[in-house]
Order: structure tokens, then C-alpha cells, then sequence
């Protein structure tokens, strides 16, 4: 199995000199699961050789499943400051070996840039 061009379940959404953002599509199907992921070059001196990954994920609290939870996680936040959610982003077997060249093909198009 290789990598596809152009790939499955991969979206290129914008391009500029230091940094690339696609959207990734979960095989769900349902257009909430996708994840927006961001691959920056860092031109910073204390950041030597440094790629910085960001994905951007919408979470979801199905509130009227475990009680109060909307109460729960504001309560985290205001005592400790921080709140923990997770996504899964379901992937095909090509989408995953397409996602894990879209991130090494970038690397290196945003190294040659710099």
C-alpha cells in the first residue's frame, strides 16, 4: 500500500511560506468528526528545527448522558484550570498512510522554504 496523490480523506485548505493547513476527514463520515491540522515551520532561534503539528477539533458534550457534566467541566476549569476532552478520528488504512506522508512530505516543502 502507498501513499495516494491526491489523498483519501485529506484536504489541502490553505498554503503560505511558513505553514500548510489541511482538513482531515474521520471515515464516519460525519462532517463534525474532521479535524483541522496546521504544520508550521519555526523560524524562532530558541526553536531550532522545530515543526509545530496543531489540530483543531470541535468536541462535543452529549450533556444529557452523564447528568450535569456542562456544570462538571465548568467546575474544572474555574478550580483547576483545565478541562480534558478527547477526539477519535477514525482512518481507513490508506487515509492513515496518507495523513503520515502529508505530514512528511510538508516537513520537508517548509525546511526547503526556510
Amino acid at each position: 500500500m502507498k501513499a495516494q496523490t491526491p489523498a483519501k480523506g485529506i484536504m489541502l485548505t490553505s498554503k503560505w511560506h511558513d505553514a500548510v493547513a489541511y482538513c482531515i476527514e474521520c471515515d464516519c463520515t460525519n462532517p463534525d468528526h474532521g479535524v483541522d491540522m496546521w504544520i508550521e515551520a519555526e523560524a524562532d532561534e530558541d526553536l531550532h528545527d522545530t515543526v509545530t503539528v496543531t489540530f483543531y477539533v470541535k468536541t462535543t458534550n452529549e450533556y444529557w448522558r452523564e447528568g450535569y457534566s456542562r456544570i462538571k467541566a465548568a467546575w474544572d476549569i474555574l478550580t483547576k484550570g483545565v478541562h480534558t476532552q478527547s477526539n477519535t478520528l477514525l482512518l481507513s488504512k490508506q487515509a492513515a498512510l496518507n495523513f503520515a506522508e502529508v505530514i512528511k512530505t510538508t516537513v520537508k516543502e517548509l525546511d526547503a522554504k526556510s
